[in-house]
């Protein structure tokens, strides 16, 4: 079988308005999938949901044992700790919303029985600081990256020590007008919502929010080893022994989302950042959703949409576990297992089915591919009657010790070269943004008045 020749380009995520428009680049190496949703021409989106409101915050916590939530579920607390102190140093970033406490929550029944959660997310408690920190007590010291309407900063706490890695994170910046403009408003403040209250050692962790007269920031770990995506690109592909690592940390982090009906939606390695030990950790959460059976929104990235999504059928965590199956192609072969030139071509092979499979993927590894890529997903794997702990207990994962995992104690795989706790060269080398553009980070602006805090943009934004 002749062996298919994959495009000079990474086809974007679905854009926010109407065309589903390819960015191209001559290096395939290089180039980057964004996520976006299509809201004027998928399928409608369900009516937002009743309100959940947020309570309880806490001080920054910054772990300096690494979190295992146990055979049980639940999360060990993490060591409060009056102020910041020494702990790992992560980072992360996303997009996500709601109007004020309006949850992206979508309760509609159905006829398949979904499955109750094992905790609902309003019964956690709020993690975020408020009040102790504001945004001119840090100053930036790099840019990690740059999306659609926003960037993330690696900032660092003003007069503190430069080997602590308890001070230093990375600071996501959105404006509010682009948020407004482009449709993004529930999904950014449900980000908020749902990063401020899950914690688990392979998801980046939010700390505060802030936000100015332009911008909405979150404060998030920084995790300095860079993405999944340019590690994978650089080995061009991973043995099965490396997949198997990442991927069961994947499934871990899955499944915790999982059991509170919260489906990701955006899985690729470019959402998976490596950590100084070599751990990755699931960030982005743009489009993470509480859905209690299904959701119809359409959104992510071409090469990773379940069928299910492409068909408007309504979507689950299925779509997650149908991911996992394209990811461990990738990681496994260097490419995604649908591709094509445009974003329709990779819908029709997708719908179609038919994979390549080299040489080098053995029979095991072929099998639970399959298993994750079964078009009906009533039989897919992760989404059967014993839920994820049919992927736990699939042969590919035989020997694997979950609970070490989860504790991290086996060693990853790849160890990323990073000299110091501010160190960026797994990122790219960007400018840094003009004073303008960040100015509640430059200097404290005055309080707004009463007009300026019932503005129709700032409005939506009362949360951060």
């Amino acid at each position: 079988m002749e062996h298919p020749t994959y495009p000079a380009f990474r086809s974007t995520s679905l854009p926010s308005h109407t065309a589903l428009a390819l960015s191209t680049t001559p290096d395939s190496s290089f180039f980057r999938r964004d996520s976006d949703c299509m809201l004027s021409d998928g399928p409608i989106t369900p009516p937002l949901s009743p309100e959940r409101s947020e309570d309880g915050d806490a001080a920054i916590i910054v772990d300096s044992e690494p979190r295992y939530s146990g055979p049980g579920g639940q999360v060990q607390p993490s060591i409060p700790h009056a102020h910041l102190r020494e702990g790992d140093s992560r980072h992360g970033s996303g997009r996500r919303s709601h109007q004020q406490d309006v949850m992206d929550v979508d309760g509609r029944a159905s006829a398949s029985s979904p499955r109750s959660p094992q905790r609902h997310l309003e019964d956690e408690q709020s993690h975020l600081e408020k009040g102790s920190l504001k945004l001119t007590d840090f100053e930036v010291k790099g840019t990690l990256g740059t999306g659609t309407f926003g960037r993330v900063l690696l900032v660092r706490l003003r007069g503190s020590s430069s080997q602590s890695t308890a001070n230093c994170f990375a600071l996501k910046v959105l404006r509010k007008t682009e948020i407004v403009r482009l449709r993004q408003v529930e999904h950014v403040n449900a980000e908020r919502y749902i990063l401020s209250r899950v914690r688990h050692p392979f998801i980046v962790d939010l700390y505060a929010t802030y936000q100015d007269s332009l911008n909405v920031y979150m404060l998030m770990s920084y995790v300095p080893g860079g993405e999944l995506f340019t590690h994978l690109r650089r080995a061009k592909r991973f043995t099965a022994d490396v997949t198997r690592f990442y991927l069961a940390t994947i499934i871990l982090a899955l499944k915790y989302l999982h059991s509170f009906n919260i489906i990701y939606r955006d899985l690729k390695p470019e959402n998976l950042l490596l950590d100084s030990r070599g751990y990755l950790r699931l960030t982005d959460f743009g489009f993470a959703k509480i859905v209690d059976d299904r959701t119809w929104t359409l959104c992510g990235t071409p090469e990773y949409l379940a069928p299910e999504i492409i068909q408007s059928d309504g979507h689950g965590k299925a779509a997650d576990w149908w991911a996992c199956g394209i990811l461990c192609y990738e990681m496994l072969v260097g490419y995604p297992p649908f591709f094509d030139e445009t974003a329709y071509g990779i819908y029709e092979k997708i719908l179609k089915g038919r994979i390549h499979w080299p040489n080098q993927v053995d029979p095991l590894s072929k099998d639970i591919i399959k298993a994750f890529l079964h078009p009906d997903r009533s039989k897919r794997l992760g989404n059967l009657i014993g839920g994820s702990q049919d992927v736990l207990d699939h042969p590919w994962f035989r020997g694997v010790d979950w609970d070490a995992l989860e504790r991290r104690e086996i060693r990853a795989p790849i160890i990323p070269h990073v000299a110091t706790v501010d160190d960026t060269r797994n990122f790219s080398h960007l400018p840094l943004p003009p004073a303008e553009e960040i100015p509640g980070l430059i200097r404290e602006e005055r309080p707004p008045s009463i007009q300026q805090r019932f503005d129709s943009v700032a409005y939506q934004f009362l949360e951060f």
